[in-house]
This record gives structure tokens, C-alpha cells and sequence, in this order.
């Protein structure tokens, strides 16, 4: 049977849910398609830290600015979902560190230094030059801004297919007429794809060119049973980044500058054992004993899918959020693409879309008055990689 709405949104990842919520309170009919839970892919898999810019001031000052919009933005929109920590440290060689403070100074990032001592109380001395400043950065809990952002999204009227994947988008005399599922053909002119991995199979299948456009990478994360009071990123290549899960008593570990391995599609995507059996032991030696039991780790792959037209560095990736409107960039209309780059700018990649969509301008906060989400809401989110035992792989 086909019925007809507004807006088909595809992906009910935190770009999705955001983008669903805007369009709804502007006064659309949407209709949200999830294959799988909601934020079964990167959202429920990552650090959950809205970055200050502090992290990218280096290699990426471009977003430094929406980063510092988008904390202040999260710290008022929700409230309830950020997770309670010390600052982080930033942890780096004397000579990199002085570049970084150079260009903290620059954007206005606020930051202080760490005694050594301090250091040592949670970082094994292993006879390296280390030096560390603090700086204010945000952890959510995804879990909780997944099931607040369900919960707006039905009390504003948004239907949401869990376990209901687009196959096809039906594209006709240069515009969209309809999305084919398993369950059925919705008939709609205006279809956003915030599909993550999954976006650029889904375009290529529809005739679209922009997939082609798009590419996806693979980084390793690790999670562990253990106590760590802050998060922790070191700014030299490959050294780790750790930072307190939502669910207490976990620790989150990955590498800056991790090897990425490149896709093109959704799949089951195997664990590197040897770079988790490289991780955990140098995570040994960088941590104190007691921090993390290193023998308790769980290890699973991420996904980031990013616009090769945006602004790429030498490593090839590019964390600024994208939104492509199809009819200005291949003549189809009412076809349009977000990628939010990260979680932190997803409130702009939303904002902008909606913005566009309805000629109207957007606030980047969300209202602060909202509906509590209850429990019908948070069994439609995917539970976080580290709530299960052994490896988990994504879909």
C-alpha cells in the first residue's frame, strides 16, 4: 500500500533524529526510516565528547568556531544527558603543546596547565617528555540524547520505522517521488538521507552521482572496565585518547591518528586483533595501575562518512558536517544529503538543512522545554558496543 507524506528522513542516527525534530516543528509530516535501532551505527559507538575545538585547532581550525557554538548549544539544549566531569587534559610533547596553547590563545580557547605531579597520578612516567593543559570539554550520554531526541520527535508527530531500511529512491523527471522499503512504498517529494555508511549505497542505487562523492573510514575503539575521572587526549599521532563512558565503571580508549581503514559500504566489519592487542598494551604503559583492568577490554570498529568536496587534510578525512541539496548539485529536487562530519555539529548540520528546506532562518539551540523521554522511547535506541560481552561488530 502507498500513502503520501511530507518529508521521508532516512537514518535515525543523531543527524536524522535532529533533522526530524526541526522539520516537525516547522510544520512537516515526517516520516523517520531506521534499518536498524536508533543510532545503531556511529552515534551509540563514539566518545560522546562535544569537542570545545580544542582537538582540531591544528589541523582543522575551520570548525574550531561551530565546535565552540555547538558546546554551549548542547550544555543548554540537554541538560540532563551530559555526564559530569573533571577537564579534560591534553597531553602532548613540550614543543607540540606550545603550538597548541599558541592557537588555543588565538580562537580564545580557554585552557591552564597541569602540574606534573597531577600527571603522574593517573600517567605512567616511562621517561618521556610529556606536558599536559586542561580545558572544558562536554561527555553525553548518547544513549539518553538518542531516547530525549524519540521522545520529541513523537510528541511533534514523527513517525519512526525502526527495523524499516530504504531501498530505493524512486527519482523521476528530475525530482523524488517516492522511497521503497520492504514494508512498502511511501510516496513523498522531499527525502533527506542522513544515513551514515549506508548513504552512499543508497544514493548510487537510486541514480544519484553524489555517492560517488562520498567516502566512509573504520576506526578501532576499545572499551574497559575501570574509574577515570576525566578524559585524556594526547595530541601527538597515535597516542591514545580515553575519556569515562556514560554507563559507570567504563572507560573509552582509541588512538589520535589511528590507522583508518577505508569502505564503500555497510557490513559486518571484523576487529584489528592486532592493533586492540597494541592499544591495550601500550594503554599499560600509559596509565597508572588500577585505572582500567586491561584484560576486561571489548573492542569494536566505528564508521565516519564524510563529503569529499569539504576540506580534506593530508590524511585524506574531512570532520567538517556537510549539506548537499541534489537539485543545485545533479538537477534532482527535493533530494538532499547531511552529514554531520561529528556528533558536535550535528546541531549545525540539522539547523542548516532545515533552514534551507523551509527558507527559514533556525536557532542552533533546541528549546529547553521538552517531554521527558519515557521508556517506550529509549527501546527504540541501540544499546552502546560496550554493553555487550566480546566483540561487537556493527551492522
Amino acid at each position: 500500500m502507498t500513502r503520501t507524506v511530507g518529508c521521508v528522513v532516512v537514518g535515525g542516527g543523531i543527524a536524522g533524529l535532529m533533522t526530524s525534530v526541526r522539520l516537525a516543528a516547522a510544520g512537516w509530516q515526517v516520516v523517520l526510516l531506521e534499518r536498524g535501532l536508533l543510532g545503531s551505527g556511529a552515534t551509540t559507538s563514539n566518545h560522546g565528547m562535544i569537542h570545545s575545538g580544542a582537538l582540531y585547532a591544528r589541523w582543522h581550525p575551520e570548525i574550531v568556531t561551530a565546535c565552540q557554538q555547538a558546546q554551549a548549544a548542547y550544555r543548554s539544549s540537554f541538560p540532563e544527558c551530559l555526564i559530569t566531569t573533571e577537564s579534560c587534559w591534553y597531553v602532548a610533547t613540550s614543543e607540540t603543546l606550545r603550538a597548541y596553547e599558541s592557537l588555543w590563545r588565538h580562537h580564545d580557547i580557554v585552557y591552564h596547565g597541569v602540574d606534573a605531579r597531577q600527571l603522574r597520578e593517573l600517567i605512567g612516567e616511562q621517561g618521556r617528555d610529556v606536558r599536559g593543559c586542561a580545558v572544558g570539554e562536554l561527555i553525553i550520554d548518547t544513549r539518553a540524547l538518542l531516547a530525549e531526541l524519540t521522545a520529541r520527535c513523537a510528541a511533534l508527530g514523527v513517525e519512526i520505522a525502526v527495523d524499516t531500511g530504504a531501498q530505493r529512491i524512486e527519482i523521476e523527471d528530475g525530482g523524488v517521488r517516492a522511497v521503497d522499503t520492504a514494508q512498502g512504498r511511501i510516496s513523498t517529494s522531499n527525502v533527506v538521507v542522513c544515513a551514515g555508511i549506508g548513504t552512499k549505497q543508497l544514493l548510487e542505487g537510486s541514480g544519484s552521482v553524489i555517492g560517488g562523492q562520498l567516502s566512509s573510514r573504520l576506526e578501532m575503539m576499545m572499551a574497559y572496565p575501570g574509574q577515570l575521572p576525566r578524559p585524556i587526549i594526547g595530541l601527538e599521532f597515535g597516542w591514545p585518547a580515553l575519556a569515562p563512558a556514560a554507563a559507570a565503571g567504563t572507560v573509552l580508549a582509541s588512538r589520535y591518528g589511528a590507522v583508518q581503514r577505508w569502505v564503500d559500504r555497510p557490513g559486518r566489519w571484523p576487529v584489528p586483533a592486532g592493533e586492540a592487542a597494541a592499544l591495550n598494551s601500550e594503554l599499560s604503559g600509559w596509565l597508572v595501575p588500577g585505572v582500567i583492568d586491561h584484560d576486561g577490554g571489548v573492542a569494536w570498529v566505528c564508521s565516519k562518512t564524510e563529503h569529499a568536496g569539504a576540506q580534506q587534510d593530508q590524511w585524506g578525512t574531512a570532520p567538517n558536517y556537510a549539506v548537499i541539496d541534489h537539485s543545485a548539485a545533479e538537477g534532482i529536487t527535493g533530494l538532499w544529503t547531511v552529514l554531520p562530519g561529528k556528533m558536535t555539529l550535528a546541531l549545525h548540520a540539522s539547523r542548516e538543512l532545515v533552514a534551507r528546506m523551509t527558507g527559514r532562518s533556525q536557532p542552533l539551540a533546541f528549546p529547553t522545554r521538552h517531554p521527558a523521554a519515557d521508556d517506550v522511547a529509549a527501546e527504540l535506541v541501540a544499546a552502546s558496543p560496550w554493553a555487550a560481552h566480546g566483540e561487537v561488530q556493527l551492522r
